[in-house]
């Protein structure tokens, strides 16, 4: 009995040992730093990338790098303005207002998941129809 309890406390003392490393970094880095990396786009010149050559990541010039975020639209017409504008700010969503295309704007979502569920919620609860629109700066 005693030999197995000591098998248990190998293992476990090994898999702390292998993990210890990311669970260390995962700890000390800020959560805004892990979704602020899954959003860019990074584009890169063509013309150092080669399949045949081997190169360091370094070496590689990077053009252009995007963040996209999202917002969610909510179209009105003229009969359902007030309506539309009580709702939103009864419910203290701090909107954007759009005179020209007729629609009020929720965001910046840095999260997919998260414009989707503040979407799902408006048209369930509010009743609000909405669409969700990418940005990319």
């Amino acid at each position: 009995m005693k030999k197995m309890q000591y098998k248990i406390i190998i293992l476990l003392l090994i898999f702390i040992y292998i993990y210890s490393g990311s669970l260390k970094e995962y700890l000390h880095t800020s959560e805004d730093y892990y979704v602020n990396e899954i959003q860019k786009e990074i584009t890169v010149n063509k013309k150092d990338i080669d399949v045949f050559k081997k190169k360091k990541l370094d070496d590689i010039n990077v053009i252009e790098s995007r963040i996209k975020i999202w917002n969610i639209i909510i179209a009105y017409n003229e009969n359902n303005y007030d309506d539309v504008k009580e709702k939103l700010f009864d419910s203290g969503y701090q909107t954007k207002h759009n005179k020209t295309k007729m629609h009020y704007s929720l965001g910046p979502f840095s999260d997919i998941s998260h414009a989707k569920e503040e979407s799902k919620k408006l048209n369930k609860i509010y009743g609000l129809k909405n669409k969700i629109i990418a940005l990319s700066f």
